[in-house]
């Protein structure tokens, strides 16, 4: 069975990054809650380990927020789990979109940061 998302498309053919790949992947990986005390210092940590450029930031958040968009809830939560691989399960707090529009929300604050040599951002 192909399963759509709200536009028509099938989900797989919603492309993945392989930085997106990573960035779920290594930083969620099964252990990240002997890592770090929330999903906000896993964030904080692929920044500080990886030293992105601000450029690969935004479009890190822009390819979070065109997946949340594109993807029904059901769909979202595959594709963190299972395609991206990643290991975190963010209800009761959020639904699966509503916490990857915070996780490209955070990414972005990383960006402005770097950009203006501001402080980043802490839980």
């Amino acid at each position: 069975m192909v399963r759509t998302n709200r536009n028509g498309h099938s989900v797989s053919a919603l492309s993945v990054s392989e930085p997106l790949r990573h960035f779920f992947g290594a930083y969620f990986h099964e252990d990240w809650v002997l890592e770090a005390a929330d999903w906000q210092e896993v964030v904080d940590s692929y920044v500080q380990d990886e030293q992105p450029s601000t450029e690969l930031l935004r479009t890190l958040s822009q390819e979070i927020d065109d997946m949340a968009g594109e993807c029904t809830e059901p769909d979202a939560e595959r594709l963190v789990t299972r395609t991206m691989g990643a290991n975190y399960y963010p209800v009761p707090e959020f639904t699966y979109k509503a916490w990857l529009g915070q996780v490209a929300e955070r990414l972005r604050q990383h960006s402005t940061a770097i950009d203006g040599g501001a402080t980043p951002p802490t839980a």
